[in-house]
């Protein structure tokens, strides 16, 4: 009988776009490599499915192919390495949606939420074994009253802990909402742990607002949220008292907004500066990896230390505004660090600044648009929106191949769910 059971489940899991998925998301750039090779040598006919949502990848790897090869004749011809790279993220991207697109299309619903169980699961297990060795090394079974850097460790199979807190808490909106409340009560603990307070706040603070506005649920359950926010600010100052302090303070230098406004604050100020300056820069931008990107950082030469100093391309305008917050020598003492509060990374820098007017309408009107058009058939995926807009002000999520990954897989399950419950009705 244990033989059967098991011989069922193996069969309930799509093990090669579970195996795909881990190794897509992961911290390590030669593991995501192998995934993707990995899935397409199985499945190649995916890449020949474009759903709606894979038009905005189209489109703007278009825009990049024809904006940057005039750029590379007319410019410099060093931006090779960049225009290239650029290239291979959009790609990437348009690959990975079009595999998860491939997922629902060959799975029925029980293999669906097998798969992603199975994922969520893993996650969970390797966070659990990240706990106790920090507990381990702290010597205490609350490592976050010792520091305040304990959540760091809690990043399980991804680059850090601050993608771990975005994909818990898409995970904990799709639980609560389908009411597995295991699953839910996990992935807010694990969210939690990682002490992410940029993401925290946003999190907590766009949910409540959506609920609010944007939902038709009763009015006792809005106040029993809203109690609920309270008590999650309340339990999370108990285990990590500092790291509430450290936010406030930084919530309280945004209010203020004077000159001891972070300078993730005042990157927003240069790219409205720099949009503004120009028709060719409102309407094109400075084209991908010209002005605030992951890749832009990447071939600078001052981000990371695998690339290769030869092929190192920095371009004026990166130099102008953004590179230059990054290598800014903080001398405030509460700017001593080069942390979320004062990075330029965020994807409005890099839509706006990179790709203009030109990339802000395919974003809108073949992206968000996407969700306009499948509104009736949303549930947590509306909320999981509006808090990833709020994310998008934190970093180029898009450039990671993690937490849009998961985005999107969970977006697309929701719909795929949504259809299953219309194909069960018109059978019966």
């Amino acid at each position: 009988m244990i033989g059967i059971a098991m011989k069922i489940n193996i069969k309930s899991i799509d093990f090669p776009f579970l195996i795909f998925l881990i190794l897509i998301v992961q911290g390590n750039l030669p593991l995501k490599i192998i995934g993707l090779v990995f899935i397409f040598i199985l499945r190649f006919k995916s890449v020949l499915r474009i759903n709606s949502l894979n038009l905005f990848y189209f489109f703007i790897i278009l825009f990049h192919l024809v904006y940057g090869f005039f750029y590379l004749i007319f410019n410099t011809i060093s931006y090779l390495p960049s225009y290239i790279l650029v290239l291979c993220f959009w790609l990437i991207s348009f690959l990975c949606l079009s595999q998860i697109g491939f997922f629902f299309k060959r799975n029925d619903a029980l293999k669906v939420d097998k798969t992603i169980s199975v994922f969520f699961y893993f996650n969970i297990i390797v966070v659990i074994i990240q706990y106790f060795e920090i507990v381990f090394q702290f010597q205490n079974i609350n490592p976050y009253g010792v520091t305040n850097s304990a959540g760091d460790f809690i990043k399980s199979i991804y680059s850090n802990s601050s993608v771990n807190m975005l994909i818990m808490s898409f995970f904990s909106l799709m639980y609560f909402m389908r009411k597995e409340w295991k699953k839910a009560f996990m992935a807010i603990i694990t969210l939690l742990m990682t002490t992410y307070m940029s993401g925290l706040v946003i999190f907590l603070g766009l949910l409540l607002v959506s609920v609010y506005f944007f939902s038709k649920i009763k009015i006792k359950y809005k106040v029993l949220l809203l109690l609920f926010g309270f008590g999650f600010l309340f339990l999370f100052k108990q285990i990590s008292p500092t790291n509430v302090t450290y936010a406030s303070r930084y919530i309280n230098r945004i209010i203020e907004n004077d000159d001891n406004t972070p300078y993730k604050i005042k990157s927003f100020w240069q790219t409205g500066d720099y949009w503004s300056g120009s028709v060719k820069s409102f309407i094109f931008g400075s084209g991908g990896g010209n002005f605030s990107s992951r890749a832009a950082f990447i071939t600078s030469g001052d981000y990371v230390n695998w690339y290769p100093e030869k092929w190192s391309y920095a371009s004026p305008e990166f130099v102008k505004y953004h590179l230059g917050i990054w290598n800014h020598d903080f001398g405030n003492p509460w700017d001593n660090i080069n942390n979320t509060a004062n990075q330029p990374f965020s994807f409005y820098n890099k839509i706006i600044g990179e790709y203009g007017l030109i990339g802000l309408c395919l974003y809108f009107f073949l992206y968000i648009n996407f969700f306009i058009k499948n509104r009736n058939s949303l549930t947590y995926s509306k909320f999981m929106l509006v808090i990833l807009l709020g994310y998008f002000i934190l970093d180029y999520w898009y450039e990671y191949f993690s937490v849009i990954i998961i985005f999107e897989l969970l977006t697309l399950k929701d719909i795929f769910d949504k259809k299953q419950v219309i194909s069960d009705t018109t059978i019966k």
